[in-house]
């Protein structure tokens, strides 16, 4: 698909997002058109980088009367969902060091729209923050929100990523990307690709990987990732992007088959898989992250303390266990990249759904 290929292009130059993958004091580091992003690794891994300098030193040398009360963390997701937990582990942590009550507030009405705007209309002093998800970036074009991201928000930190994997039918013979790219072209009507959430990042991987393809290869819709799995399983759909906790059991027992992993880095859950990027594949270099958001003209200070103290918590042997327990990647982050990666992954699926494929059913 040229003309997607083309428009981004044009967005990495925009944002001037060369991306250099190496690796720093044992960690995986981003470059990011000059700035840092750290994807911490576990304590097996390798031993955690520090805090990107400029954030640190104005945190340090700023004086700030922050926090001033309680905070409150808008949550647009369930109580008892995953990201309702890492919220809370967050807030948990985050009392502790900023020595204030930290209360989570779920608002999971309206796909998440009634949180991002109570957020938006929110007094720019840190005390009201919002914790979300990389599927705020594709909402708006599925449907109207009262805000925009780009305008209405200040980025702090994202925290974690949910690495997502393409994974094939155990029953098919390729064994890489690159083998699993060629037969989809070779003979498209063969074979299909599956989603469970629609305006994800695994939904819209999926029209990409079929606008990018040969036409013919049937998107199908099931009703939820669980639910694409056992398609899968079934025989019934041959490929999805599915994170480490809906797949890895079948991975495991050779049901299914794990042929990449989407994102700039390889996933600490399962390293030995390459990123698609590797294997030649371009247009799979965003993460499915959840971070923390502030109003739009929070204070420089304030956000710098806030991330100093969110790198803390991320940097917690304990709370990186938990995270991958929950088959997520822990990530430290600045303001700066964080605001990089909205602009640019904003623009790419924004593309991504102007291609957007007819879909099917199971």
């Amino acid at each position: 698909m040229p003309e997607v290929r083309k428009m981004m292009r044009l967005w990495r130059g925009k944002a001037k997002l060369p991306i250099l993958a190496a690796t720093w004091l044992g960690c995986a580091v981003v470059c990011l058109g000059g700035m840092t992003a750290v994807l911490a690794q576990p304590p097996a891994f390798a031993q955690l980088a520090s805090i990107p300098q400029g954030v640190r030193a104005e945190s340090q040398n700023r004086q700030i009367s922050f926090p001033a009360r309680s905070l409150r963390m808008i949550v647009p997701f369930p109580a008892g969902s995953v990201a309702d937990a890492v919220a809370r582990l967050l807030a948990e942590r985050l009392e502790v060091r900023l020595a204030v009550p930290v209360e989570v507030d779920n608002r999971p009405a309206a796909s998440g729209t009634m949180a991002g705007d109570l957020v938006a209309k929110a007094s720019s002093d840190g005390h009201t923050l919002l914790f979300h998800q990389a599927n705020m970036l594709i909402q708006p074009g599925l449907e109207p929100v009262p805000y925009d991201v780009m305008r209405d928000f200040t980025p702090v930190a994202r925290v974690a990523a949910t690495p997502l994997f393409l994974v094939i039918d155990g029953r098919l013979p390729m064994t890489t990307s690159q083998q699993w790219a060629t037969a989809v072209r070779s003979n498209p009507a063969s074979y299909s690709y599956g989603y469970g959430q629609p305006g994800s990042p695994a939904h819209l991987y999926a029209e990409y990987a079929v606008r990018g393809g040969s036409n013919g290869v049937p998107l199908v819709q099931a009703k939820g990732e669980n639910a694409v799995v056992q398609e899968m399983l079934a025989g019934r759909i041959s490929a999805c992007f599915c994170s480490w906790t809906a797949v890895q059991s079948h991975v495991r027992s050779g049901a299914l088959k794990m042929l990449g992993v989407a994102g700039p880095l390889r996933s600490p859950l399962a390293p030995q898989v390459p990123t698609l990027t590797e294997a030649g594949l371009d247009g799979y270099g965003a993460l499915a992250w959840y971070g923390v958001m502030a109003p739009a003209k929070t204070p420089r200070a304030i956000v710098a303390r806030l991330a100093g103290e969110l790198d803390n918590v991320t940097s917690e042997r304990d709370v990186q266990t938990q995270l991958l327990a929950a088959g997520l990647t822990p990530v430290r982050d600045s303001p700066e990249a964080f605001a990089t990666a909205i602009r640019s992954e904003s623009v790419q699926w924004q593309v991504i759904l102007r291609q957007g494929a007819p879909r099917a059913e199971p």
